[in-house]
């Protein structure tokens, strides 16, 4: 943390120091840019040589202002546009009788000429034949020799650390300027970013492609941490001497014995008659003990209550559901029908009454379909069953009604309850069609719909019925099928709910839906059940 602060904190320095530099590039290019375009100066690049013998003093006046408004500026020469030299005011170095052209704002590496104690820099000018408008013709050139530790004072007091050192390099890495006052030797800034003992930051500045160098000892950073370090070990070591206390005190007073609680609940408490024993006392920990045994006595009285309950309760609907069945298939005494039925029919072949005998021998079939087999059919069987019904019907009306019927192929050999579908056929004849003057037509299709359930829709074109009345019948079936005992009457549609009810239970769906003068349709979705099921209830019912 210290370090990541103090490197912070310098970072923003030398951001400042490149904020300077900014400024001085700024002011600088400025400067040269009015000097380069004034008349004088102009006109003196432009000139033949004996016209600038009477411009001359003119210029150098116009030069000396310049530098005592800049008093870093250690020279000023004026070239020509093939780098030869004009005329100076100032510093004068043999080095620069003729000088590189250049075509862009450009600052040199320092450098130290004739042995000199002080550093120097050069910032080049390219002047062109702007007022003329010929932009690509270079005219001439402006070099400013500036004095390097002018920017000894950008650096100085700008250490954040006692030992810290800041510095301003070229791109040779050459010292321009420093905070102790030394300048032009060459900075090591690679084998000083490698030494792990210091601190090494740099930032690039894009004007004048130098570099603002930071260096600061490793050591200063932690000089003052040892106070801290011994702080922080002796706070540490109380703490973990007090938390150890704590634990102990935890783990022994409380986690211990929640711990043995835990493993009595997952082990012990819920399949066996054990207690749990050793927590004699007035903590919570013994309270919450002894309400759990008190609570597993309670536990182990009611489990035994319940079975008992459930055990009475299974036997009682059992026997409630057997005697309901065994009601259902006693109704009517099969033999006595068989003979009546074969009597008459006998009587009605002797007397040439066809229609009697056939209807004779669909009735027969119905109540020998009802009586005998199993209570689980096809729904192949049942279909069968609504067509001798639906002859019956037929001669009934004289024609006027009919008993259309539609069965999908995988319909037919699903499995369904007996007796289904012939009630709720009747019901739509007496009720729907009966009072009907017109001819009438009632349709039964069975189905597999998308979630695999046998669907059988029994519609009718007859009278229909509010939706009140609906409710009001649904709300009897419903009620009649819960308290079969009130219901003199054993068939019909409460007779189905009720049944379906046994057996399926709420998988089962019956529904009606009725509109006045279009007639009703009824709707009986059963579930898919498997072979062990069906076996089940063939023996139950």
């Amino acid at each position: 943390m210290a370090e990541s602060s103090t490197l912070s904190s310098n970072e923003k320095i030398l951001q400042q120091i490149d904020a300077k530099t900014k400024e001085f590039h700024n002011s600088i290019y400025n400067m040269l840019t009015l000097l380069a375009y004034e008349q004088t100066t102009y006109q003196y690049f432009t000139q033949s040589q004996r016209e600038r013998l009477g411009s001359y003093e003119d210029l150098q006046i116009l030069l000396s202002n310049m530098m005592m408004i800049q008093n870093d500026i250690a020279g000023i020469s004026l070239y020509d546009g093939e780098g030869g030299k004009l005329t100076t005011l100032g510093k004068d170095f043999e080095v620069f009788n003729r000088a590189p052209v250049e075509t862009n704002f450009a600052y040199s590496n320092v450098f130290r000429p004739n042995s000199s104690s002080e550093a120097y820099f050069t910032i080049s000018y390219p002047v062109y034949d702007l007022p003329r408008e010929n932009y690509d013709r270079q005219i001439g050139m402006i070099v400013l020799v500036m004095r390097g530790s002018w920017f000894s004072s950008y650096l100085k007091d700008t250490a954040i650390t006692e030992n810290e050192h800041v510095y301003l390099v070229d791109k040779r890495n050459m010292v321009i300027a420093g905070d102790q006052d030394k300048e032009f030797y060459e900075l090591d800034v690679e084998g000083l970013q490698k030494d792990k003992n210091s601190l090494v930051q740099t930032v690039d500045q894009e004007e004048t492609s130098w570099r603002i160098v930071s260096v600061i000892p490793v050591r200063e950073i932690y000089s003052g941490l040892s106070i801290v370090h011994t702080s922080i070990f002796l706070v540490m070591t109380i703490a973990f001497l007090g938390l150890s206390l704590l634990l102990y005190f935890c783990y022994f007073i409380i986690i211990r014995p929640i711990r043995r609680v835990d493993a009595f609940v997952r082990h012990s408490a819920a399949s066996s008659t054990e207690r749990l024993e050793g927590f004699d006392g007035t903590d919570e920990i013994s309270i919450l003990v002894d309400n759990l045994n008190h609570m597993l006595d309670e536990k182990d009285e009611m489990s035994e209550k319940l079975r008992h309950a459930q055990r009475d309760l299974y036997e009682t609907e059992l026997s409630k559901q057997q005697m309901q069945v065994l009601a259902y298939r006693n109704q009517i005494n099969p033999h006595f029908l068989y003979n009546t039925f074969e009597c008459i029919r006998a009587m009605a072949l002797y007397y040439d009454a066809d229609e009697i005998a056939e209807i004779t021998m669909a009735l027969s079939r119905i109540f020998r379909y009802a009586i005998k087999g199993h209570n689980i059919v096809t729904v192949e069987e049942e279909i069968a069953n609504i067509r001798e019904y639906a002859k019956i019907i037929f001669y009934r009306f004289g024609g006027r009604i009919q008993v259309g019927i539609e069965v999908e192929e995988e319909a037919k050999k699903r499995n369904m309850l007996k007796l289904i579908i012939q009630p709720v056929v009747e019901n739509s004849i007496f009720h729907g069609l009966e009072q009907k003057l017109d001819n009438g037509l009632v349709t039964v299709h069975a189905r597999v719909d998308e979630n695999d359930m046998l669907e059988v829709e029994v519609k009718d074109d007859g009278c229909g019925m509010e939706q009140e009345q609906v409710d009001q019948l649904l709300y009897q079936i419903k009620r009649q099928s819960l308290h079969r005992s009130s219901q003199k009457d054993s068939i019909g549609l409460a007779n189905i709910c009720h049944r379906l009810g046994l057996f399926y239970g709420d998988k089962a769906d019956f529904t009606i839906e009725s509109s006045p003068g279009k007639g009703t349709r009824v709707i009986i979705k059963i579930p898919r059940e498997t072979e062990e099921r069906m076996e089940e209830c063939t023996k139950c019912l």
